[in-house]
């Protein structure tokens, strides 16, 4: 905060994009405003979606100061969890013996790792997945686990750690070298703290040289548009594998006008909806007024969910599945949970 605070000149560019800050001030004024819980508890109005930090002409990171203000509000107790208790109660259960299953065949050195949403609400794009993978690596694995992300980002440091550390410490003990991720909430987890793991996206391995980016039959000259989680946001790798993937397809994209680095929340980012109410709501209205009808297409199974609430939505891996680009209705949290415990069981090498 004091680094902030001497740093930042206020010159309000990241303010005029952000409702949190036009509420709440320029980053300096938050950091001078001091280290009382009340100001400590302003960051979870964050998303720590990292726009901030795109345009800041200092190159600063506004977004890791809002989320050191969250760590350093729970260190002291000074936080309320008590709203985001089902975020964690579906981040606990998912880690949970249950849900976890490690698939790892003699030889493996890398696996598919696809988080929590995609499992549940896309268990078949999840095999599929798998099997193109195993087309080119036929040792490759799959491990269904949780990264911590949702403790990562209330700031909870010592949740997050203990269930991370279990993670690493069992694909180390696997002899697991590289994690290819289908969520870019878990590729952000993965690549900043996994030391000593080659972490990408499985959409950029599968446009790598040696897999075949496409099965489709002809082109379908259709206009979509494609939203960047802001996970991503820095990960132009990632954001050129999806488009890549849909032109493969014969779609045509026409760019929202958040994208790539300028990308928008979807309104989850930083559970902010647990002090916000709202806020999903509001930010999903915003991105359906740029898409303008156009279906629009994601990596993110979770923006998926939530941006099909209000304009036409798909997962890139249901192209990918042979599907089309028709949105379909968000599976119940019931379904969702049944999926991923079928998906535990299936045999699937």
């Amino acid at each position: 905060m004091a680094d902030m605070a001497a740093r930042c000149t206020s010159c309000g560019e990241c303010v005029r994009p952000c409702l949190f800050l036009q509420q709440h001030g320029t980053p300096a004024a938050i950091a001078r405003n001091g280290e009382s819980a009340e100001n400590l508890n302003k960051a979870y109005g964050c998303s720590l979606c990292g726009l901030c930090d795109a345009v800041c002409p200092e190159n600063l990171e506004p977004s890791a100061m809002f989320l050191a203000m969250r760590q350093e509000a729970v260190s002291r107790n000074q936080a309320d969890i008590r709203p985001y208790a089902p975020w964690l109660k579906y981040e606990k259960t998912g880690a949970s013996y249950f849900f976890r299953r490690d698939l790892i065949p003699e030889g493996c050195r890398t696996v598919l790792f696809p988080g929590c949403s995609l499992p549940g609400a896309r268990p078949e794009a999840v095999i599929m997945l798998l099997h193109r993978l195993r087309q080119q690596e036929p040792d490759a694995g799959l491990v269904l686990d949780c990264c911590g992300k949702i403790s990562h980002d209330l700031g909870m440091k010592q949740q997050f750690n203990d269930l991370f550390v279990k993670l690493t410490r069992r694909l180390k003990a696997h002899g697991i070298q590289k994690i290819l991720t289908s969520c870019p909430g878990c590729s952000k987890i993965l690549s900043r703290y996994g030391n000593g793991f080659e972490v990408a996206s499985i959409y950029e391995q599968l446009v790598a040289p040696g897999y075949p980016a496409s099965n489709a039959d002809a082109p379908h000259n259709a206009v979509v548009t494609i939203h960047d989680p802001c996970p991503s946001r820095f990960d132009a790798v990632q954001q050129q594998a999806i488009r890549s993937l849909v032109q493969a397809y014969g779609y045509l994209i026409e760019e929202l006008p958040s994208s790539g680095r300028l990308t928008r929340c979807c309104g989850q980012g930083g559970m902010v909806e647990g002090c916000i109410p709202g806020t999903v709501k509001r930010e999903t209205g915003r991105l359906a007024d740029e898409a303008a009808g156009r279906t629009v297409i994601t990596s993110c199974g979770s923006c998926c969910e939530t941006l099909a609430a209000g304009t036409p939505t798909i997962h890139v891996a249901d192209l990918l599945n042979g599907g089309s680009i028709n949105s379909r209705p968000p599976a119940t949290s019931v379904k969702r949970w049944l999926n991923r415990l079928k998906l535990r069981f299936t045999r699937l090498l």
